[in-house]
């Protein structure tokens, strides 16, 4: 089982479908494994049952996927519940790592989809996406693999997953 995680818009889902093509392994995304089952949008969530409640769902979604399955996980999930507990118990992770500068260019025309940064002004959101990699940082680097995504290439990013894989 390999888990990717990492901030909102570092590339876990375009990441994970390419592996599960490769790897021919079963693909899973959290988030849309979440809406499905909810049959409404993380957003929606997020707006009717709150944030705690979804990191509930979160967690309970990790306890139950099944083995040899690509996952990219929800930005948030290794904050909360001792997911990465879970996620470094159950397979490999790999924290697909961003500068914030990085991550706001690449989110500035997603914030509608994006319930945690919706709100927050163009010219705020690279801070704001500093501020929350420094809460999340001492949780993202429990994987077991780190990549700085920087600028590279997505065929690069593969390789460089593909050499930890060899090792798992």
């Amino acid at each position: 089982m390999i888990y990717l995680i990492g901030y909102m818009g570092s590339g876990k889902t375009t990441l994970a479908k390419q592996l599960s093509k490769q790897l021919q392994l079963p693909f899973l995304d959290t988030d849309l494994e979440i809406e499905k089952k909810e049959r409404k949008s993380v957003s929606n969530i997020f707006k009717d049952e709150g944030e705690l409640h979804f990191r509930m769902l979160e967690t309970e979604l990790l306890t139950q996927i099944k083995k040899n399955t690509i996952v990219a996980c929800g930005g948030g999930i290794p904050i909360h519940n001792n997911n990465m507990s879970i996620i470094n118990t159950k397979g490999r992770s790999i924290y697909l790592k961003a500068s914030a500068n990085y991550l706001a260019n690449r989110l500035r025309n997603e914030k509608k989809h994006r319930p945690l940064i919706a709100n927050i002004a163009n010219k705020e959101l690279e801070n704001h996406i500093k501020e929350e990699l420094k809460k999340r940082d001492s949780f993202y680097t429990l994987a077991h693999h780190t990549i700085n995504i920087n600028n590279k290439k997505e065929n690069d990013l593969l390789r460089e997953i593909d050499s930890f894989i060899g090792t798992l």
